[in-house]
């Protein structure tokens, strides 16, 4: 079976300048990943953060560059800066929208890391990685 890894970033607003997404950021995309799971968009993923961006990883049988994986980390980008605005949160949206008040290079857009691989658990019943952010 082939699997892909999708590792998808964005600093869509943190608590205190560069320091971390809020609680409530975190849980609304979390909420839309397991979503996301249980209508088989995705096999398994975790939301997780470094400083100030939040990263979904995500595994799935779509291929990398799968536009509904990406449209899917997209839209929970969407929902994130949305709970930032609304709470008053440092730069809301600041890798999403041009106008995102920031004080530095906005817009960039999120970064992306894939990998497609043959799952086979007759071989190895678990893969395991390591990902950087």
């Amino acid at each position: 079976m082939q699997i892909t890894l999708s590792v998808i970033k964005a600093d869509v607003g943190s608590i205190g300048g560069h320091t971390k997404p809020s609680e409530e950021m975190l849980a609304t995309v979390r909420r839309r990943l397991t979503e996301a799971i249980g209508k088989k968009l995705l096999v398994d993923g975790l939301v997780t953060y470094t400083g100030d961006d939040i990263a979904l990883i995500m595994s799935h049988r779509q291929g990398a560059g799968a536009s509904q994986v990406h449209m899917f980390a997209w839209d929970c980008f969407l929902a994130a800066t949305a709970v930032a605005k609304a709470e008053g949160d440092y730069g809301a949206g600041q890798d999403l929208l041009v106008d995102a008040p920031s004080g530095n290079v906005r817009g960039a857009g999120p970064a992306v890391a894939e990998i497609e691989f043959e799952l086979l658990p007759q071989h190895r019943p678990a893969e395991s990685f390591l990902v950087f952010a």
